[in-house]
């Protein structure tokens, strides 16, 4: 099965990617799995100062997946420029690279695109539109249409690069997002974000993340993620990134059926750094499996009008 396929106008050599948050700045994986034999991989997130992130703890797993509250740490918009942009473009040469990019305004958006719009060594950015907006209240961009709205064309209108939206579940109806996250300027879509979650340690009755409330991903989420991607599908006409409890190479075809062309690998490649490899393994060999001649066969094919 032919892996690879142009996506945003160029080509991308298989469909697997890592998802942000999970392979730092591709460097701390370097040397456990062969990042340039991906489909490429999405930054950890970059915002225009330092952060430091939030209290441990921060990631606590239970049996269904892992439950976090990062906070956003990263070496900020300057080191990001100056150490780790020229670090991926001198060692990645067919793995594409996005950038992912978060704020707390939509100038903090705009000051972060801007100040790499002229640098080498990435396609494009994927916008974590899931932060809170502090002029504004503290609504989340990705839950508020004007909010999402804002923020996109803002990006937009400092860029030509791809410009990718990563989308929150958390909303009743995705597909709307979707639809106006594109209408603003986005060339795709990376869905899904995390679930709000909370768990407690039942002896201390406290909460297990030092922060509270976290983020819910791993395989709980992959119903929910390929039910976002379908919903999407059905209302925009634009590139999806899939992501959200991705496993093995069955758990990628889910996504793509739905209407995904790339797929993010997340959660498991703490488990497993390798993961994303074997998952690329699996799906050569669904296709000879299932005499498919390209995965474009399988974008969009799931039995559902």
């Amino acid at each position: 099965m032919q892996l690879g396929q142009e996506v945003f106008g160029v080509a991308f050599q298989n469909p697997v990617l890592l998802a942000s948050g999970t392979c730092g700045y591709g460097q701390e994986l370097d040397g456990l799995l062969d990042l340039d034999a991906l489909g490429g991989l999405v930054t950890k997130a970059v915002t225009p100062e330092p952060r430091d992130g939030n209290p441990a703890l921060r990631a606590a797993e239970f049996e269904a997946g892992m439950l976090n509250s990062i906070g956003l740490a990263n070496v900020g918009l300057d080191r990001f420029r100056a150490e780790k942009l020229p670090w991926l473009a001198a060692r990645l040469r067919r793995a594409r690279v996005l950038v992912n990019v978060a704020g707390r305004s939509v100038e903090e958006y705009m000051r972060v695109v801007a100040a790499l719009d002229g640098e080498t060594g990435f396609l494009g950015y994927e916008l974590n539109v899931s932060c809170p907006n502090v002029k504004e209240g503290g609504v989340l961009f990705s839950t508020r249409a004007d909010q999402l709205e804002a923020v996109v064309r803002a990006a937009r209108a400092a860029t030509k690069r791809p410009l990718v939206v990563k989308l929150s579940p958390h909303v009743p109806d995705i597909g709307r997002m979707a639809e106006i996250a594109v209408g603003a300027g986005a060339d795709g879509l990376t869905l899904i974000n995390t679930f709000p979650g909370l768990l407690f340690d039942i002896d201390s009755r406290a909460p297990v993340l030092g922060a509270g409330i976290g983020g819910v991903s791993g395989a709980a989420v992959l119903p929910m993620g390929v039910y976002a991607v379908w919903q999407a599908r059905r209302r925009v006409d634009v590139p999806i990134l899939g992501v959200g409890g991705i496993r093995s190479a069955e758990d990628a075809v889910q996504y793509f059926l739905a209407g995904a062309s790339l797929v993010q690998i997340g959660t498991a490649s703490f488990a497993n750094p390798r993961t994303a490899e074997r998952v690329l393994k699996g799906l050569a060999a669904y296709g000879r499996r299932h005499g498919l001649e390209d995965i474009r066969e399988l974008v969009g094919a799931g039995g559902m009008d």
